[in-house]
């Protein structure tokens, strides 16, 4: 009597199993004769989602778990390079500032012994470029910021790396900065690895000239150029570009900041050297001829 009752159950689930296939089957065909943009195909894709997406998901969770430790080990051999490199730079940053710390130690020594006078503190004022007004010709920029906020003409402006021009005029509240590129910029710098005094000249592109270079001066490639303070107005030691130098043509520097993408640039606010009397037209050479 088990046998036969086994043997029914049996039947029973070959008897569902094949109406299942029969059913699916027949779904198959249904899928595959209507159209796929037909929206009884796309409702009934939709209901099928619905329904086997708790199973799809139960059986997408090993693979996403599987999945998710793959990406953090690999996560994790990239920090470990990236903290050996992290780590790297810090040893070489902490040999700069130890030799930076000797050379301003030195520095002081030698102003001491020669008597120098100490280099007039600089103050840096953030303004915000508010129109380029750049052409072939002319290359300026226009900040918000002018004489109330105590921008003159003449004050250095630079940029997130180094100079970048100077201020030509100033209103109440805004002023006009002549970039280094423009034609008429022209501002002395020197060379530090070959101590070479020069001339940084715009010619209206992206790379300014070096002009009056000494006929006898050894350029190097590659060589940082600073501002050599010389007119007393712009400070010295302001970083400004790098010498890049080619055959057969004169010697340009390719300048540290993008002058045409700046949003925010800084005014250097510095102590001006006034220039001496003319010995000719000086009190005391006036009282001298009488």
């Amino acid at each position: 009597m088990a046998k036969f009752g086994a043997s029914i159950s049996e039947t029973r689930f070959v008897s569902a199993t094949g109406i299942a296939a029969v059913c699916v089957l027949i779904g198959a065909l249904f899928l595959f004769l209507l159209p796929r943009d037909d929206p009884r195909v796309m409702q009934l894709r939709q209901t099928a989602f619905d329904i086997f997406l708790p199973a799809i998901d139960a059986l997408g969770r090993p693979f996403i778990a599987l999945r998710n430790t793959g990406t953090q080990v690999s996560q994790l051999s990239g920090l470990r390079e990236e903290n050996h490199r992290l780590l790297a730079e810090n040893e070489a940053l902490r040999l700069k500032i130890n030799e930076m710390t000797q050379a301003q130690f030195l520095m002081q020594q030698y102003r001491a012994l020669l008597d120098l006078p100490p280099e007039p503190d600089i103050e840096l004022f953030p303004v915000r470029v508010v129109a380029d007004l750049s052409s072939p010709f002319v290359k300026t920029l226009v900040t918000k910021g002018g004489k109330s906020a105590g921008i003159e003409p003449g004050l250095a402006v630079i940029g997130t790396n180094g100079l970048i021009g100077r201020v030509i005029s100033s209103g109440l509240q805004s002023a006009r900065i002549l970039l280094l590129t423009d034609f008429n910029s022209n501002i002395p710098v020197v060379a530090l690895a070959s101590n070479v005094q020069a001339i940084l000249s715009g010619r209206n592109n992206d790379m300014p000239e070096l002009q009056f270079v000494p006929r006898k001066a050894t350029l190097k490639d590659g060589d940082l150029l600073v501002t050599s303070g010389r007119g007393g107005r712009i400070p010295i030691g302001l970083p400004v570009g790098i010498l890049r130098l080619g055959v057969g043509e004169p010697p340009k520097v390719e300048l540290l900041d993008d002058v045409q993408g700046l949003i925010h640039v800084r005014v250097v606010k510095g102590v001006a050297v006034d220039a001496p009397p003319d010995i000719q037209t000086s009190p005391a050479s006036r009282k001298a001829k009488r």
